[in-house]
């Protein structure tokens, strides 16, 4: 690590996640680092990424509605660190992983994505996903930054979850499978037709 710089740590969280009825689905962990130990202008310059206005949601599912258009509902797995992180940070050694070191000295980990709890983190996921929407030929709405157009088909996003509609569930589909396949492999799970969001 360059002299000057401080490590920061992390914090397993744990979580159960369930079904609708309370059944449970799966026990998920996840690594977060220490936000809260990062220096603006050392290891984070921008922080601030869009959220949806619920208004465009709900007018975006009305439309839906009325005109009888597919939709499809994906979800990013972990999608902070699909994300590449240009700051330098270093992170100590989360707990429960041992590390042998030959000197005796402790030993680091240089961040080179981004993990949940960075004070940029969110910022580094919306950009990420942003300049994957617009390489498929999306624009962003001039009206709400997370709405984003193209001839025939509209994509929402809001943090990890999108909304795809479009008359043509074809695009749909084609719009899934490139973000899958595509030169940044997006992990996602398609969620299938919308009945729940956010």
């Amino acid at each position: 690590m360059p002299t000057g710089k401080k490590a920061i740590t992390s914090i397993w969280s744990m979580k159960r996640k369930r079904l609708p009825d309370g059944t449970l689905l799966k026990h998920k962990a996840r690594l977060c680092a220490h936000g809260g130990m990062q220096q603006w202008g050392e290891n984070y310059w921008e922080t601030y990424s869009p959220v949806v206005n619920m208004l465009t949601v709900r007018l975006l599912l009305i439309i839906c509605k009325i005109h009888k258009l597919h939709s499809k509902s994906i979800d990013f797995v972990l999608a902070f660190p699909q994300a590449d992180l240009e700051e330098d940070i270093w992170m100590q050694i989360p707990q429960g992983v041992t590390v042998e070191s030959e000197d005796g000295e402790p030993r680091l980990l240089k961040l080179c994505k981004n993990l949940y709890g960075l004070k940029q983190g969110s910022n580094n996921w919306f950009k990420h996903l942003k300049k994957g929407l617009i390489t498929r030929g999306l624009k962003p709405s001039e009206i709400d930054p997370c709405l984003y157009l193209k001839e025939g088909l509209a994509v929402l996003t809001y943090v990890d979850d999108c909304i795809l509609v479009s008359s043509d569930q074809k695009a749909i589909n084609e719009l899934v499978d490139s973000l899958k396949n595509g030169e940044e492999k997006f992990l996602l799970t398609d969620e299938g037709d919308i009945d729940k969001f956010l």
